[in-house]
């Protein structure tokens, strides 16, 4: 089967780095707490401005993108879907790789090394060609993706409507529920559902 496998939330658990990082960062520089520790934006769980927003991104983003650890598993869940014979494809929307210019060049060739420096085994990583919410339902149409892994709600609704998604658990996804939409909680249950499925094609 062909399987995409999303970055930002799945590979990596991007929730918690900013639980590590933000408070202290807006506590200190802006005088705000936490609102809603359950959201995955920061300006929802800071109800911050998006100066703000920009301001905390633009301090840890390269630090985000280039140290920070895959999920417990990750590694061994890509190297056993390919002695499956799987094709595995790294589909992101992450911030700046759809970009043209020497920034999106940057970010798409951070992407790579983090997977190589991480052992992530693919076959090939899809750049989504715009940040619209609907980017990576057409990337899965034009690779043929029969599972998806996702964790973001409109992500998750919309390619949820050609294939099977399979949503990795969080607080900022609980409650989405619907047909083709299988919850996980980490990759180990993850491969066991893939492993149940057969005969799985796009529709």
């Amino acid at each position: 089967m062909n399987i995409g496998i999303d970055i930002d939330g799945v590979l990596t658990n991007i929730q918690n780095f900013n639980r590590r990082h933000a408070p202290q960062f807006f506590k200190r520089k802006y005088n705000l707490e936490v609102v809603d520790g359950d959201s995955l934006d920061i300006r929802d769980i800071f109800k911050c401005r998006n100066k703000q927003f920009i301001a905390y991104w633009r301090k840890y983003l390269l630090k985000y993108v280039t140290a920070e650890p895959p999920r417990k598993g990750a590694r061994e869940f890509t190297r056993k879907l390919r002695k499956d014979g799987h094709v595995i494809f790294i589909i992101s929307r992450r911030v700046f790789s759809c970009r043209k210019n020497p920034m999106g060049i940057l970010m798409r060739k951070l992407v790579r090394r983090w997977l190589r420096r991480n052992g992530i085994r693919h076959h090939e990583v899809v750049f989504c060609e715009t940040s619209d919410d609907d980017s990576k339902r057409v990337a899965c149409i034009n690779k043929q993706v029969d599972i998806m892994l996702e964790d973001e709600i409109v992500n998750i609704n919309s390619i949820a409507s050609v294939t099977n998604v399979i949503c990795f658990d969080t607080s900022y996804n609980r409650g989405c529920e619907g047909e083709n939409i299988h919850r996980v909680k980490n990759f180990e249950e993850a491969y066991k559902l893939i492993k149940r499925f057969k005969g799985i094609s796009i529709k």
